[in-house]
Formats: structure tokens, C-alpha cells, sequence
């Protein structure tokens, strides 16, 4: 997921806040919370999420969990004006 801040100066509290709601779900299996490296990154984001989950069933799963939706619904509302995402599968 990528967000686009309505705060930018907010952005290490979001990532860290981030960072322990969704390291307490169970499901996920890999947690990477970042936020932008250079300029031009910077334009157009203000923090990245990856979650990595065994199968894209356990995604939905984690998707829809209660924990999750807090997440976006409480931690995060308000708090983006852009959210996007998308699912990829690992490379083994």
C-alpha cells in the first residue's frame, strides 16, 4: 500500500503507529513500513506498507480482519488523502 499523507509532517508517527497495529495480526507473516528515500519518491508518497501473508486467501482474511480495519478506518482515518494497492505474489 502507498499513502499520500494529508499531514507529510506526520509521517513518522503514521509509520510508526503503522508498525505496531499491524505487527500484533497474526496472519501476517512480513511487516515493511517505509517511508520515501529521495526527492521525486517524495512527491508522490509518504509512506509505503508491505504485508506479506502465505496465499491471497489469508490476504483476504487479513484484509478483513477487525484488526485491519481499525487500522484504515481508525488509525488512518483522516489521516491520507491517497491510498493505493496492489497484490503480488513472492518469487521463490
Amino acid at each position: 500500500m502507498l499513502f499520500k499523507l494529508n499531514e507529510p509532517a506526520t509521517r513518522d508517527e503514521v509509520a510508526a503507529l503503522t508498525q505496531a497495529t499491524l505487527s500484533n495480526l497474526p496472519e501476517i507473516e512480513e511487516l515493511s513500513v517505509g517511508v520515501p528515500a529521495d526527492a521525486a519518491s517524495e512527491k508522490s508518497w509518504d509512506l509505503s506498507v508491505v504485508v506479506g501473508v502465505a496465499n491471497l486467501a489469508l490476504l483476504n482474511t487479513v484484509l478483513e480482519s477487525p484488526g485491519f480495519v481499525r487500522y484504515l478506518d481508525g488509525t488512518m482515518q483522516g489521516r491520507y488523502a491517497v491510498l493505493k494497492a496492489w497484490t503480488f505474489e513472492r518469487l521463490s
